[in-house]
Order: C-alpha cells, then sequence, then structure tokens
C-alpha cells in the first residue's frame, strides 16, 4: 500500500482543527464566527475568500492588499465579519521536522502577519536540538515584532498528527500547547 502524501492528510487536519475552534466558541457563547481553510497563496486565496463570502470575508481587503505573496500549506481565517486572525499551518510528513521547519513557521508568520501558527509533522516528532530549544527558548515560539508602529505577537507550537487515530499528539513544545488552549485564545479574542 502506498502511504498518503502530506497533502493528502490536509484535509482531516483541519477538519479536527475546526472542530475544536466551533467547540469552543459554543461553549463560550460565541455565536457567528466561520472558519475558512485554504492552501497555497494567500493574497490570491485570500481575493478568493473575499469573493466567496463577501459578507464575513470583506474585512480582510485592506489586510489583503498590505500582505505579500507567501506560498504556505494550509491557512485558516476566523471571522466574525468585523475582524479576523489567521493561522498558519506548516504540515509535513518526515521522520523529524527540526530548525529549518520551524523557521519556515516562524517567517511564515512574520511575513502575513499572522497570530497563530503551528508546525505539524504526521506521524513523527521533532530533532532533538528543535525539542530541546522549545523547550528552552520560549521567545521562539513566543515572538513580539513591530511593523510601522503596530505591535504584533506571534504564538506559534508543534504538534504530531496521528494518522492512524486521526488526532493530534501534543508534545508541549512552542507557546501554543494543545488545541484547547489555541482554540480558547482564538475565542477570547472574539468576545
Amino acid at each position: 500500500m502506498r502511504r498518503k502524501n502530506e497533502v493528502a492528510h490536509y484535509p482531516e487536519i483541519t477538519n479536527f482543527i475546526e472542530a475544536h475552534l466551533n467547540s469552543n466558541f459554543r461553549s463560550k457563547g460565541i455565536e457567528g464566527v466561520s472558519i475558512y481553510w485554504k492552501n497555497g497563496e494567500l493574497t490570491s486565496k485570500i481575493k478568493e475568500l473575499i469573493s466567496e463570502n463577501t459578507e464575513k470575508c470583506a474585512c480582510l481587503q485592506s489586510y489583503c492588499r498590505k500582505t505579500p505573496p507567501l506560498n504556505l500549506d494550509i491557512f485558516g481565517v476566523i471571522t466574525d465579519g468585523k475582524k479576523f486572525e489567521i493561522i498558519v499551518l506548516e504540515i509535513k510528513l518526515r521522520e523529524n521536522v527540526g530548525l529549518a521547519e520551524w523557521s519556515q513557521l516562524v517567517g511564515y508568520c512574520l511575513v502575513s502577519g499572522a497570530k497563530y501558527g503551528l508546525l505539524v509533522n504526521i506521524d513523527n516528532g521533532g530533532s532533538p536540538r528543535l525539542m530541546q530549544m522549545l523547550q528552552t527558548e520560549r521567545h521562539i515560539s513566543h515572538i513580539h515584532t513591530l511593523v510601522k508602529e503596530e505591535s504584533r505577537e506571534h504564538l506559534l507550537g508543534f504538534m504530531q498528527w496521528n494518522s492512524l487515530t486521526h488526532n493530534f499528539e501534543y508534545s508541549n513544545l512552542g507557546i501554543v500547547r494543545s488545541l484547547s488552549e489555541l482554540s480558547g485564545q482564538i475565542a477570547d479574542g472574539f468576545k
């Protein structure tokens, strides 16, 4: 039997995350929030979202104009039609992921301005060096930047996706250690 590539896992991963987010929104009494997933070039896919969901995604127009082109594995837009959050998912199917993959996630979040980012390795963990750094160097997963006098915060985490159980295995690495933590932080932004 031929093993699936990482792209084949995108739907199950995004569906799982979306279910967690929606559950958290419901438990906090937050209504009217929609979640949209896209993969590929960020600005063209945002324009696509705006044209497909004008009422909910018109708030992304300014963001789309000032964001440079960027090819992403997956990104999610969480919006209530007035405000939005972007989450970047960097999905890998490797024996282990290391600093190169972590740096890629950091770069994508900085360039896109996304507040949330997850590095997800399918069926495997991280390199010993990455694991050690994420345990001891908190600042590489909780990043503060200043862009044109605007303060930005980037909250990143590392998780494993188990393709047999279709569930996340948490590594407790990075500032975002679980989907419950992630969905709680995002939901708090929409109260």
